[in-house]
């Protein structure tokens, strides 16, 4: 995904939006950690994360006067790649080749292994190996992030992302929300302590859309193409955003279908653009405007919505749901 950085768009707004939304981020009554999961529940896949979201968007105001920001928001990540596996040393490498020997699984199964494939009691057998392996997020065949489970819960997720999908070549996308570290490493690449990790292939990332949203699958194409969705470093205001759109906010897609849809009160319409700026508001929270644009099948008639993003925390949230609005000037 590039990185969108569009010009600000609120004095385009009309007043009565820009009012309201502006008196919603100077509240004292946000807050950030509302989508991080139990532990136990930190290795789920992208269905369970999307549903996970639904439910705590409704809770997320709350009273955050006296709670820090969660580290320098400069250091957060939320990155999008394929996970790879590097052993350390040549002492690890054997050990892991004589347990896929022993289990009569590839030497590039790591999942297997890692798992103890076959064994219903001693699952754990082979967790050191996986513990000791350094684990790396390649972004366009690149290695980018060398990855540092914060806790088992995070292991166990990274290992479950190495599971090849069933009836198809499609690649297994990993996504990681943590934060960069000073660590120096034998690669010379940033090191990121996981604190939450999911994964998907596009069909699955597309039915669980389908299933949240009802969105039908064109609608959900445009989206994901206008989104310009691909692996991604996931360490800018703008690209943190738009990932967690893609992976947590259905109500985009959503709201495409309808629009996708014809009814006695509007022609259909296509998405045509998405844009990403910054919210200047006066207010210590980082806000994030993402306004689409769709445009009337059968006309040049033009319809604008917009949501925000806060992504001052480690854990991004919806500030402000899908809404439409009207420009005063045209967007180009």
């Amino acid at each position: 995904m590039s990185d969108i950085d569009k010009p600000e768009q609120e004095d385009v707004m009309k007043d009565t939006v820009s009012d309201e939304i502006i008196e919603d981020t100077q509240s004292d009554s946000v807050t950030e950690d509302i989508t991080e999961p139990e532990s136990d529940t930190q290795q789920g896949t992208v269905s369970e994360n999307f549903a996970q979201s639904a439910d705590t968007n409704e809770t997320q105001v709350e009273d955050m006067a006296d709670m820090p920001l969660q580290l320098m928001r400069e250091n957060n990540i939320y990155a999008l790649g394929i996970v790879e596996i590097v052993f350390p040393n040549k002492g690890i490498e054997k050990q892991f080749l004589q347990a896929a020997m022993l289990l009569g699984v590839d030497e590039k199964d790591y999942f297997a292994v890692f798992t103890n494939q076959g064994s219903s009691t001693d699952r754990d057998k082979y967790l050191y190996l996986a513990e000791q392996v350094q684990w790396v997020l390649s972004i366009k065949q690149r290695h980018v992030y060398l990855l540092k489970p914060a806790d088992k819960p995070e292991l166990i997720a990274l290992i479950d992302s190495l599971k090849p999908p069933e009836d198809t070549l499609e690649p297994v996308y990993t996504c990681v929300i943590g934060y960069r570290t000073a660590s120096v490493n034998s690669f010379g690449i940033t090191q990121v302590v996981c604190q939450q990790v999911y994964h998907h292939t596009l069909a699955e990332l597309h039915d669980t859309i389908q299933k949240i949203s009802s969105a039908e699958t064109a609608a959900i194409q445009e989206v994901i193409n206008k989104l310009e969705y691909e692996p991604n470093l996931g360490d800018s205001d703008f690209t943190r955003a738009k990932n967690f759109v893609a992976f947590r906010y259905p109500d985009i897609y959503q709201q495409t279908h309808a629009m996708q849809s014809a009814s006695k009160h509007a022609e259909k319409a296509s998405l045509i653009k998405i844009d990403f700026s910054r919210f200047d508001a006066v207010s210590e929270r980082v806000i994030v405007n993402m306004s689409m644009t769709y445009q009337e099948n059968s006309s040049t008639k033009r319809h604008y919505y917009f949501c925000r993003v806060d992504v001052t925390g480690l854990y991004p949230f919806i500030n402000t749901p899908i809404q439409a609005f009207t420009p005063l000037l045209p967007f180009e």
